[in-house]
Protein backbone atom coordinates (compact mmCIF):
# COMPACT_ATOMS: atom_id res chain seq x y z
CA UNK A 1 0.00 0.00 0.00
CA UNK A 2 1.37 3.27 -0.88
CA UNK A 3 1.19 6.18 1.78
CA UNK A 4 -0.51 8.65 0.62
CA UNK A 5 0.08 12.61 2.21
CA UNK A 6 -3.31 14.80 2.77
CA UNK A 7 -3.59 18.17 2.52
CA UNK A 8 -6.44 21.09 3.18
CA UNK A 9 -6.70 20.63 -0.39
CA UNK A 10 -8.03 17.48 -0.50
CA UNK A 11 -10.53 18.19 2.48
CA UNK A 12 -11.67 20.86 0.05
CA UNK A 13 -12.43 18.74 -2.56
CA UNK A 14 -14.07 16.14 -0.41
CA UNK A 15 -16.54 18.43 0.70
CA UNK A 16 -17.18 19.89 -2.66
CA UNK A 17 -17.95 15.89 -3.51
CA UNK A 18 -15.19 15.80 -6.33
CA UNK A 19 -15.69 12.01 -7.51
CA UNK A 20 -11.69 11.11 -7.93
CA UNK A 21 -11.29 12.34 -4.55
CA UNK A 22 -14.35 10.61 -2.96
CA UNK A 23 -13.54 7.60 -5.01
CA UNK A 24 -9.55 7.96 -3.50
CA UNK A 25 -10.83 8.36 -0.26
CA UNK A 26 -12.79 5.28 -0.12
CA UNK A 27 -10.17 3.27 -2.10
CA UNK A 28 -7.73 3.90 -0.14
CA UNK A 29 -9.52 3.44 3.88
CA UNK A 30 -11.89 0.82 2.96
CA UNK A 31 -9.58 -2.21 2.99
CA UNK A 32 -7.76 -0.92 6.69
CA UNK A 33 -11.36 -0.18 8.11
CA UNK A 34 -12.79 -3.21 6.93
CA UNK A 35 -10.33 -5.51 8.57
CA UNK A 36 -10.43 -3.65 11.53
CA UNK A 37 -14.01 -3.85 12.02
CA UNK A 38 -14.23 -7.47 10.84
CA UNK A 39 -11.73 -8.57 13.21
CA UNK A 40 -14.67 -7.86 16.29
CA UNK A 41 -17.95 -8.54 14.45
CA UNK A 42 -19.89 -11.02 12.15
CA UNK A 43 -19.51 -9.60 8.60
CA UNK A 44 -23.53 -8.94 8.51
CA UNK A 45 -22.77 -6.61 11.02
CA UNK A 46 -19.22 -5.26 10.01
CA UNK A 47 -20.79 -4.54 6.23
CA UNK A 48 -23.02 -2.01 7.44
CA UNK A 49 -20.09 -0.69 10.40
CA UNK A 50 -17.54 0.03 7.70
CA UNK A 51 -20.23 2.03 5.61
CA UNK A 52 -21.50 3.68 8.92
CA UNK A 53 -17.53 5.30 9.31
CA UNK A 54 -17.65 6.69 6.04
CA UNK A 55 -20.76 8.09 6.69
CA UNK A 56 -19.85 10.08 9.56
CA UNK A 57 -16.32 10.72 8.31
CA UNK A 58 -17.98 12.41 5.69
CA UNK A 59 -20.48 14.26 7.70
CA UNK A 60 -17.47 15.15 10.23
CA UNK A 61 -15.57 16.42 6.94
CA UNK A 62 -18.28 18.61 5.74
CA UNK A 63 -18.57 20.38 9.42
CA UNK A 64 -15.19 21.14 8.54
CA UNK A 65 -13.53 18.57 10.44
CA UNK A 66 -10.18 17.45 11.16
CA UNK A 67 -8.16 20.56 11.87
CA UNK A 68 -5.05 18.74 10.72
CA UNK A 69 -5.13 17.24 7.21
CA UNK A 70 -2.37 15.51 7.08
CA UNK A 71 -3.30 13.46 10.23
CA UNK A 72 -6.94 12.08 8.06
CA UNK A 73 -6.11 8.56 8.79
CA UNK A 74 -5.72 8.53 12.70
CA UNK A 75 -8.61 10.68 12.73
CA UNK A 76 -10.85 7.94 10.41
CA UNK A 77 -9.25 5.59 12.79
CA UNK A 78 -10.55 7.45 15.92
CA UNK A 79 -14.40 7.09 14.17
CA UNK A 80 -14.15 3.76 13.74
CA UNK A 81 -13.22 2.68 17.11
CA UNK A 82 -15.63 4.71 18.28
CA UNK A 83 -18.79 3.10 16.49
CA UNK A 84 -17.18 -0.04 17.09
CA UNK A 85 -17.09 0.43 20.92
CA UNK A 86 -21.16 2.11 20.31
CA UNK A 87 -22.13 -0.69 18.38
CA UNK A 88 -20.37 -3.31 20.75
CA UNK A 89 -22.14 -1.10 23.80
CA UNK A 90 -25.80 -1.77 22.00
CA UNK A 91 -24.84 -5.27 21.29
CA UNK A 92 -23.87 -6.10 25.04
CA UNK A 93 -26.96 -4.21 26.42
CA UNK A 94 -29.16 -6.05 23.93
CA UNK A 95 -28.02 -9.34 24.73
CA UNK A 96 -27.10 -9.58 28.28
CA UNK A 97 -24.64 -11.93 30.11
CA UNK A 98 -27.20 -15.37 31.17
CA UNK A 99 -27.59 -14.74 34.88
CA UNK A 100 -25.96 -17.05 36.76
CA UNK A 101 -26.90 -18.67 40.51
CA UNK A 102 -24.60 -17.66 42.99
CA UNK A 103 -25.41 -20.18 45.17
CA UNK A 104 -23.99 -22.70 42.76
CA UNK A 105 -20.82 -21.93 43.19
CA UNK A 106 -18.61 -23.35 46.23
CA UNK A 107 -18.61 -21.15 49.52
CA UNK A 108 -14.68 -19.71 50.06
CA UNK A 109 -15.72 -18.99 53.84
CA UNK A 110 -16.00 -23.20 54.10
CA UNK A 111 -12.90 -24.11 52.23
CA UNK A 112 -10.23 -24.57 54.75
CA UNK A 113 -7.14 -23.81 52.53
CA UNK A 114 -8.33 -20.74 51.49
CA UNK A 115 -9.12 -20.22 55.55
CA UNK A 116 -5.91 -20.81 56.40
CA UNK A 117 -4.11 -18.83 53.79
CA UNK A 118 -6.15 -15.46 55.01
CA UNK A 119 -5.35 -16.19 58.47
CA UNK A 120 -1.64 -16.65 57.16
CA UNK A 121 -1.71 -13.77 55.35
CA UNK A 122 -3.21 -11.39 57.99
CA UNK A 123 -0.30 -12.70 60.67
CA UNK A 124 2.34 -11.56 58.06
CA UNK A 125 0.68 -8.08 57.56
CA UNK A 126 0.42 -7.90 61.27
CA UNK A 127 3.94 -8.64 61.82
CA UNK A 128 5.26 -6.80 59.12
CA UNK A 129 3.43 -3.51 60.26
CA UNK A 130 4.88 -4.32 64.06
CA UNK A 131 8.44 -4.11 62.21
CA UNK A 132 8.01 -1.24 60.86
CA UNK A 133 10.36 1.50 62.74
CA UNK A 134 8.20 4.48 63.04
CA UNK A 135 5.01 4.60 65.25
CA UNK A 136 3.22 7.11 62.83
CA UNK A 137 4.08 5.06 59.59
CA UNK A 138 2.58 2.31 61.43
CA UNK A 139 -0.46 4.36 62.51
CA UNK A 140 -1.19 5.90 58.90
CA UNK A 141 -1.08 2.88 57.01
CA UNK A 142 -2.89 0.88 59.86
CA UNK A 143 -6.17 4.05 59.58
CA UNK A 144 -5.98 4.40 56.14
CA UNK A 145 -5.59 0.95 54.76
CA UNK A 146 -6.73 -1.59 57.33
CA UNK A 147 -9.31 0.57 59.06
CA UNK A 148 -10.21 2.54 55.60
CA UNK A 149 -10.63 5.56 57.29
CA UNK A 150 -10.56 8.93 55.46
CA UNK A 151 -7.55 10.66 54.32
CA UNK A 152 -8.98 14.22 55.12
CA UNK A 153 -9.97 12.79 58.92
CA UNK A 154 -6.48 11.39 59.17
CA UNK A 155 -4.71 13.93 58.25
CA UNK A 156 -6.27 16.76 60.44
CA UNK A 157 -5.78 13.84 63.65
CA UNK A 158 -2.16 13.83 63.12
CA UNK A 159 -1.82 17.39 62.93
CA UNK A 160 -0.44 17.42 59.04
CA UNK A 161 -1.62 18.15 56.01
CA UNK A 162 -3.35 16.01 53.12
CA UNK A 163 0.14 16.70 51.00
CA UNK A 164 2.12 15.47 53.86
CA UNK A 165 0.10 12.62 54.64
CA UNK A 166 0.42 11.51 50.98
CA UNK A 167 4.23 11.66 51.52
CA UNK A 168 3.92 9.40 55.27
CA UNK A 169 1.73 6.92 52.89
CA UNK A 170 4.42 6.93 50.29
CA UNK A 171 7.18 5.75 52.25
CA UNK A 172 5.52 3.90 54.73
CA UNK A 173 4.01 1.90 51.77
CA UNK A 174 7.64 1.38 50.48
CA UNK A 175 8.88 0.64 53.97
CA UNK A 176 6.45 -1.95 54.46
CA UNK A 177 6.72 -3.53 50.87
CA UNK A 178 10.21 -4.46 52.04
CA UNK A 179 9.71 -5.47 55.46
CA UNK A 180 6.92 -8.24 53.24
CA UNK A 181 9.85 -9.30 51.02
CA UNK A 182 12.05 -9.69 54.33
CA UNK A 183 9.00 -11.34 56.35
CA UNK A 184 8.42 -14.74 53.72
Amino acid sequence: MDYFTFDAAYLVRMRDRDPSTLAHFCDYFYLPIRNKVRHRFPRDVSDDLVQDVFVAALTRIDAGEPEHPQKLACYLFGICDKLILRVWRRERFNNPVVDFDPSLLPDARDRADIQLMKHLDERRVHRTLENLSSPRDRDALNRVYLLQEDRETVAREMGISRTQLRVILCRALQRFRDGWDNNR
